[in-house]
């Protein structure tokens, strides 16, 4: 589970917020992103969870190597 929650944290952070701290549209592309994936996944995808998602990935960045594997 917490490779999962920093995975969904990661894409919020680099898909969506273009890897920047906070997109410049604010908390409307996480409240979207909610709504999109409560109706795809069900439940456990709420705003809240999706912000403390993207503030572990935040606090937690695995940084890569060259050849793009983890270190």
């Amino acid at each position: 589970m917490t490779a999962t929650y920093w995975e969904i944290g990661r894409r919020i952070v680099e898909l969506d917020q273009g890897g920047e701290k906070r997109a410049e549209y604010g908390a409307s592309v996480i409240k979207r992103l909610s709504k999109d994936l409560i109706a795809k996944c069900g439940k456990g995808l709420s705003k809240s969870n999706l912000e403390q998602m993207r503030r572990f990935y935040l606090q937690w960045q695995i940084a890569e190597t060259v050849s793009g594997e983890f270190r």
